[in-house]
């Protein structure tokens, strides 16, 4: 992980979507840094 944390707010909604791409172990940025490599598909 980076040194640099930065918070950001989402939505309940995309938050449920984030938590239901996560496999275990995984985190939020694992998560976003995944879907960005693959396009945002």
């Amino acid at each position: 992980m980076a040194d640099d944390i930065t918070t950001v707010q989402i939505s309940t909604e995309t938050w449920r979507e984030l938590n239901g791409r996560k496999n275990p172990g995984e985190t939020f940025d694992d998560v976003i840094q995944r879907l960005l490599e693959e396009g945002g598909e």
